[in-house]
């Protein structure tokens, strides 16, 4: 099935270059040629390599994990989204078939190195076409992500042949969240886990997991009206 991804071009300082160069590009390990990466796995000793001063597992996992989306999970012919720098206009264009991954040498005025190649559509989508769901699907802060909207765009682009359910289907928020969260892997979750403590009200979040840790991935601590303080620690399950 074809997907749909957004990767972003640092707030749209390298739109530009992605489009009028015909890539998607990521960066954080500059120093090392990415093109036998097979598995997830092998990307976490290069990371740590370039990143020696990276100490926290959680920082490590989810940055390894839009590594591996980049260069795994996203496939040939799947679509791929870029804001724009105003953000109020969308590029999209579609992977380019395997080998479409290249190691550049970053001298475009791009500095990302890891690319995908993308034949770009001619014409730009706007956002304020999209619905709510999707406008806010496109604010997330990851690098590269899914668009869980994946018929809505199809069926904005005229690929409604590709729809894989009515357009007109009622909107489930429930649904839609679920998605997206299940996309996240587990350390990743941990972290949405302590963003939750913090706009609940606890103090201090943290997000812990890590060896002998019990079982804890996550702790606040809740001020009740200065009368009393409730520590709380977390563990968190995506099931």
């Amino acid at each position: 099935m074809t997907n749909v991804w957004c990767v972003r071009a640092e707030f749209g300082s390298y739109t530009t270059q992605f489009v009028e160069g015909g890539y998607v590009a990521i960066g954080w390990m500059p120093n090392s040629d990415l093109s036998r990466i097979k598995t997830r796995d092998e990307l976490y000793p290069l990371y740590k390599a370039e990143h020696p001063d990276d100490t926290s597992n959680i920082v490590i996992g989810q940055q390894v994990g839009q590594i591996a989306r980049f260069l795994l999970d996203v496939h040939a012919r799947d679509y791929v989204i870029t804001p724009a720098a105003d953000t109020e206009w969308l590029h999209y264009g579609a992977i380019a078939p395997d080998p479409s991954y290249v190691y550049a040498a970053g001298n475009d005025g791009c500095p990302y190195r890891h690319r995908r190649h993308v034949t770009w559509a001619a014409q730009r989508l706007k956002r304020s076409d999209f619905s709510v769901p999707f406008q806010n699907t496109i604010r997330s802060s990851l690098t590269v992500f899914a668009i869980s909207q994946r018929d809505e765009f199809l069926g904005a682009i005229g690929e409604t042949a590709m729809v894989s359910k009515p357009a007109a289907a009622e909107y489930d928020p429930y649904r839609v969240v679920l998605e997206q969260v299940l996309e996240l892997d587990g350390k990743e979750f941990a972290i949405l886990v302590g963003h939750l403590l913090t706009a609940l009200g606890f103090e201090g979040s943290e997000v812990t997991g890590k060896t002998g840790d019990g079982g804890v991935d996550a702790t606040g601590e809740l001020n009740v009206a200065n009368l009393a303080k409730v520590k709380v620690f977390v563990q968190a399950k995506r099931y």
